[in-house]
């Protein structure tokens, strides 16, 4: 073989692994943006609440499940009431724009023990602050949450007492 042919083969060679070589850092380029904007995507997902655990509900949990029963909830912005008989502080809610408000108890059965001989009566807020909600009070409690609903017709109340009682 001449020089010439050696030097025309050297470059098809060069010419060829030159080619290989660009090819494969096109296909990592690519593979490392496919990586970059899944990778993204996946940060812009907010990961779901972690659920509740069994008589540990908290004031997220029963938004939630009232929500989850179709009905219309928002935190209120109004200073909730004093309720004498209860301990926990109230948790203010509207629910299909009635009050409702949430006590929640550190324990299912200090929540049973304190809120099962109360009478309709005994759930009358008192308050110096804020607005004394009007109407008969509704109670259901379920785990550790005890909520008291005023206003609203039978078929929210039912709503509200699924959502309550179906509480881990």
């Amino acid at each position: 073989m001449s020089t010439r042919g050696r030097k025309g083969l050297a470059s098809r060679t060069a010419n060829r692994l030159s080619l290989a070589l660009f090819a494969l850092a096109a296909i990592l380029f690519v593979a490392v943006a496919v990586l970059y904007v899944r990778d993204r995507q996946d940060k812009d997902q907010t990961p779901p609440p972690p659920p509740s655990q069994p008589g540990h509900a908290q004031l997220k949990n029963v938004v939630d499940a009232l929500r989850a029963q179709g009905i219309e909830t928002e935190v209120s912005r109004e200073p909730s009431p004093q309720f004498a008989a209860l301990t926990p502080p109230a948790q203010g809610l509207t629910a299909d724009g009635n009050p409702l408000y949430v006590f929640i108890y550190d324990d299912p059965t200090i929540r049973e023990d304190e809120s099962g001989p109360l009478e309709a009566a005994d759930l009358l807020p008192e308050s110096a602050t804020g607005t004394i909600p009007s109407g008969e009070p509704h109670p259901v409690g379920g785990s550790n949450i005890y909520v008291v609903l005023f206003g609203g017709d039978a078929e929210l109340a039912a709503k509200v007492d699924r959502a309550i009682q179906g509480l881990p």
